[in-house]
């Protein structure tokens, strides 16, 4: 049999492969290099750049510069998903290819043991115990093993603030619609004043047969941040368990959970923490894990598991070479400091607040002003403006990247500088 030889030219091959992809010939033309390659700094190297930065917005550059994001583009929506440094997607990368290359028993045992490490960083990292930590694969997870492994039964309550995300507020009335027990949900002044305001509500609501409080530690709807440590006190004062959803503080507040007082804890490591993807974080304190039924037994699990990760997180097949990322992960956040990076991310909207009051007279602002009240997410209304669709405008026209959630949402972190606000507000002054 003859066969013509390829005699398509490079303009057909493009179109023919534009049709086949879908349009990802940008995508494919740039391989994942590793970090020499790219020029960037190993942390060591970082960790020497950043000590001799003369000033402190040179100090941030050189951060942001650890990321892949094109300067044509803003990221200021990290109360969803946050880029990754170089260090962790490059980990992320060469874990995969290496698992491609060798799938055996054998070269898969690595995997167990840099599980082993992360969890034991991810309790120092949050000041607890790492048997009291487990890595689900999201706080959405997280979240429901708390809701349908608790032993709760009519005449029970459950209290929740309105703001809570749906996984942990819906998805407390669709089980308490099949046990009989009430959930009970607290509201809080629009424009609170006071975290007394915010404390209240929830005294209030607490009774004898009030058996636990489970809130979100910062709104992603308003960006309202409640005294997470008051309000555990409370609960631990009234005989009640206290439920923390971090999926907004995780990476972006110093955290120490044993500090805070709480009894569990969840949240995400591809938020505030800039982790990867399909990582999940829960905390149960130790004395508290006879407490939680299973919700998925997977092969390799026992009755006699002692852990949370053991307990809650043999969920079968995963893709390990995410976890695998962690260290990497907490290296790079801590290479920075957990200090440092909650103060600048409360500078940064400080100044984006400050900014958007100054230039734009037509705002109205969601999310409290006061810094003792909010934290990383910062969320306003323009009159006469359809948050969706200035969205999609501030995207397709300026390159900035935020969200249509409770307003018009920003929530900028350290891959961010004073000057990326200054070209939002810039955008949002021609609206």
């Amino acid at each position: 049999m003859n066969y013509k030889k390829d005699t398509i030219g490079n303009s057909s091959k493009r179109k023919f492969l534009k049709q086949v992809f879908g349009g990802s010939l940008a995508a494919m033309a740039l391989p994942l290099l590793p970090l020499e390659a790219l020029g960037r700094p190993t942390l060591q190297h970082l960790r020497q750049q950043l000590a001799a930065a003369p000033d402190e917005e040179t100090y941030w550059r050189l951060v942001k510069q650890q990321f892949m994001i094109p300067e044509a583009l803003l990221m200021v929506n990290a109360a969803n998903l946050c880029p990754s440094p170089y260090v962790v997607t490059e980990q992320v990368v060469n874990a995969y290819q290496n698992l491609e290359k060798d799938v055996s028993f054998h070269y898969r045992a690595t995997f167990a043991t840099q599980r082993a490490e992360a969890l034991q960083q991810l309790a120092d990292f949050l000041g607890v115990h790492a048997d009291e930590i487990g890595i689900t694969r999201n706080t959405t997870e997280s979240n429901n093993i708390v809701v349908n492994s608790l032993d709760l039964k009519k005449g029970d309550e459950v209290v929740i603030w309105e703001q809570n995300h749906p996984t942990n507020g819906l998805a407390w009335q669709e089980r308490a619609k099949r046990l009989g027990f009430t959930v009970k949900t607290v509201a809080m002044p629009a424009q609170p004043t006071s975290a007394a305001e915010l404390i209240a509500p929830f005294a209030e609501a607490i009774t004898r047969k009030t058996r636990l409080i489970a809130f979100s530690h910062i709104s992603n709807a308003s960006g309202i941040a409640l005294p997470a440590k008051a309000l555990c006190q409370l609960a631990n004062e009234r005989g009640v368990l206290s439920m923390v959803d971090g999926a907004q503080s995780l990476g972006m507040v110093d955290l120490d959970l044993r500090a805070m007082g709480c009894d569990f804890y969840t949240g995400s490591t591809h938020k505030w923490l800039m982790g990867p993807l399909e990582n999940g974080i829960l905390y149960v304190k130790k004395e508290h894990l006879d407490r939680l039924w299973p919700l998925i037994i997977g092969a390799g699990w026992h009755q006699n598991s002692t852990t949370v990760d053991e307990k809650f997180c043999v969920l079968g097949q995963r893709n390990e070479t995410t976890a695998a990322a962690l260290s990497a992960t907490l290296a790079f956040h801590t290479t920075l400091g957990k200090a440092q990076i909650e103060a600048r991310t409360k500078a940064l909207n400080a100044y984006l607040k400050q900014q958007l009051r100054e230039r734009i007279p037509s705002v109205t602002f969601v999310t409290p002003l006061s810094p003792d009240l909010s934290a990383g997410v910062t969320i306003v209304n323009l009159a006469g403006q359809e948050p969706r669709a200035l969205v999609d405008r501030l995207y397709k026209t300026h390159g900035i990247a935020c969200a249509p959630t409770g307003g018009l949402r920003f929530s900028p972190h350290i891959y961010n500088t004073m000057a990326d606000l200054d070209r939002i507000v810039d955008a949002l002054a021609t609206v």
